[in-house]
């Protein structure tokens, strides 16, 4: 299946402007600062998990990495795209969002991302940035926003 070719990336650029993200080009090499405020170059990415997943979806992905406290600058592409698999794979986790920000603040970012980039890729190529942070995520997340649920004792063990 080719690439979705996207030409108008007005809603993603609104967006992001309700969240006070400054949309930088495409070609914009992304620096991490902590003082940088909330900007990215991943505009194209943003516009197709709008027409994807949906405004509301997509917001939530951009509201969770802006509105913590420790992760203003995290909006890379991969990040974006990691937070939006795991709001696909657990659509529970978008539904409490509030619980969803206080786990992410948590967790350092930063250094996921530097262990991401310095993760295994396949046949000498790069990782997949995304995939890894995804993955990273998904294991720190998950027993914070799916706690065990309470099992029924086997009978043979009630006696």
């Amino acid at each position: 299946m080719p690439a979705e070719k996207i030409k108008d990336t007005t809603q993603a650029e609104q967006l992001c402007k309700s969240l006070d993200i400054k949309c930088l080009p495409s070609n914009a090499p992304h620096r991490i600062s902590q003082v940088s405020g909330s900007w990215t170059n991943a505009v194209l990415l943003i516009q197709r998990q709008i027409n994807r997943h949906g405004e509301r979806h997509t917001w939530a992905v951009l509201y969770a990495l802006t509105q913590t406290e420790n992760h203003k600058s995290d909006l890379t592409s991969a990040m974006i795209g990691a937070i939006s698999d795991l709001f696909c794979r657990y659509p529970n986790w978008l539904e409490r969002l509030g619980e969803f920000c206080d786990a992410l603040d948590a967790i350092d970012l930063a250094e996921l991302r530097t262990m991401a980039k310095q993760g295994p890729g396949i046949d000498g190529k790069p990782p997949k940035q995304r995939m890894l942070l995804a993955g990273y995520l998904q294991y720190l997340l998950e027993d914070i926003m799916e706690p065990p649920e309470q099992k029924e004792m086997p009978l043979w063990m009630t006696g």
